[in-house]
């Protein structure tokens, strides 16, 4: 098993590296100005919730217990591997789309 810290750098990351791909969008949004469609403008505030609930939940990995980090992990270390994967490939399909949009 991955120690607590391992874990928490690798959230940390996925969340740096979804914020970065975020504020990318919303610059080409910006730049779009009313030819963005409402479909990106949708993508963009799911992108943003799906950001917001990984945060609270590193805030609520980090505030923890070692025992409670511990229960955390054991219950979602499957679901880990399985949202990090969505997550990847969320951004892959939304990142296709914006680069379309704006060809």
């Amino acid at each position: 098993m991955a120690d607590r810290q391992t874990i928490e750098r690798e959230l940390e990351e996925k969340l740096a590296k979804g914020d970065a791909a975020l504020q990318k969008m919303k610059a080409s949004m910006a730049e779009a100005g009313d030819g963005a469609s409402e479909e990106m403008s949708k993508a963009v505030a799911a992108a943003e919730r799906t950001l917001e609930k990984g945060q609270a939940k590193l805030v609520e990995m980090k505030n923890a217990t070692d025992e409670e980090f511990d229960e955390m992990w054991s219950g979602a270390k499957e679901a880990w591997h399985d949202f990090t994967a969505d997550v990847e490939r969320g951004w892959d399909r939304l990142s296709d789309r914006v680069k379309s949009f704006f060809a």
